[in-house]
C-alpha cells in the first residue's frame, strides 16, 4: 500500500483550508488532504462519530475507555468505538494517522470548523498513557461531500511522537484508542467559523500506508493526455518508417 502523501496539494473537494493561529504548536498536524475510496462507515476502524443536534452548528463529543461517551456523539458500533492499536494496524507512533471525513452539505461550499481533535491511548486497564497536546483550529474552506470520500490526514508532531514512545513499549498492540473532537461554530465562535450543518463527521485512526487514495480526476485527465501522446507520437513514427 502506498503511503498518505505528505504534501498539499489540488484534491477533488478538498482545495483550501486556514489556521486560526499561525505560530501554535499543534500535537496533531495536518499532513494532507486525500480523496479516499470505500472509507465510508463500517468498512473503516471508525473510533468517534459527531453528528451536530437540530438546528444548530456546533458539534462535540468523545469516546473513552470502555467505549464511555460524551456529547453529540452517534453510538452505533459501526460509527463510535474504542480500538486497539493491534486492530487499527498501527505500527509506531510516528505511523499513526488520524483520518477527519467532514459531510456538510449545509454550507455552501460544505466548509467546516474543525476546534479541537484529541487523541488519548489507554493500557489495557483503562490508564491513561498518552494524552495529545492543544490542538489548532482549523477552518476546512471546502470538503467533499458524502461520508468516505474524502479525508483530512492527521499525524503527531515529532515532540507528541517522542512523548507517545511510552505507549508504544511491550505489548503495544493491546493499548486502545479513544477520540474527543469539536467542530462547528458555537456561541465564542470566531469571525469566519464554519458551522456543522449538515451529516455526520466521522473520525478513524490507521497506519499510515494503510489506506490507498483514490487519483483525484486532474491525474486522471492528465494520463489519459499523456496516453494520447503517445499514441500520435507512435503513429507519425510509423508512418514515417
Amino acid at each position: 500500500m502506498e503511503d498518505f502523501k505528505t504534501r498539499l496539494g489540488p484534491i477533488a473537494g478538498a482545495a483550501m483550508l486556514v489556521l486560526a493561529a499561525e505560530s501554535a504548536q499543534a500535537s496533531l498536524v495536518l499532513v494532507s488532504p486525500e480523496n479516499f475510496s470505500g472509507t465510508g462507515l463500517g468498512s473503516v476502524n471508525t473510533i468517534l462519530t459527531l453528528a451536530s443536534p437540530a438546528s444548530t452548528s456546533f458539534e462535540s463529543g468523545s469516546v473513552a475507555f470502555g467505549n464511555v461517551t460524551t456529547g453529540n456523539v452517534m453510538t452505533g458500533a459501526s460509527q463510535t468505538q474504542t480500538r486497539t492499536l493491534g486492530d487499527l494496524g498501527v505500527t509506531s507512533a510516528s505511523n499513526l494517522r488520524v483520518v477527519f471525513n467532514a459531510v456538510e452539505p449545509g454550507n455552501g461550499d460544505a466548509g467546516i470548523t474543525l476546534s479541537n481533535l484529541v487523541l488519548n491511548i489507554y493500557s489495557p486497564t483503562g490508564t491513561v498513557l498518552f494524552t495529545t497536546g492543544p490542538f489548532t483550529t482549523m477552518n476546512f474552506v471546502s470538503t467533499e461531500t458524502g461520508t468516505g470520500n474524502s479525508g483530512f490526514v492527521f499525524a503527531l508532531d515529532a515532540s507528541q511522537q517522542a512523548a507517545a514512545a511510552a505507549a508504544f513499549g511491550s505489548g503495544f498492540q493491546n493499548n486502545v484508542v479513544g477520540l474527543s473532537a469539536t467542530a462547528g461554530c458555537g456561541a465564542a465562535a470566531p469571525a469566519g467559523c464554519f458551522g456543522a450543518t449538515g451529516g455526520f463527521e466521522t473520525f478513524f485512526v490507521a497506519n499510515s500506508g494503510t489506506v490507498v487514495a483514490v487519483p483525484e480526476p486532474e491525474s486522471y485527465a492528465l494520463l489519459l493526455a499523456g496516453l494520447g501522446v503517445v499514441g500520435f507520437m507512435a503513429r507519425r513514427r510509423s508512418s514515417r518508417e
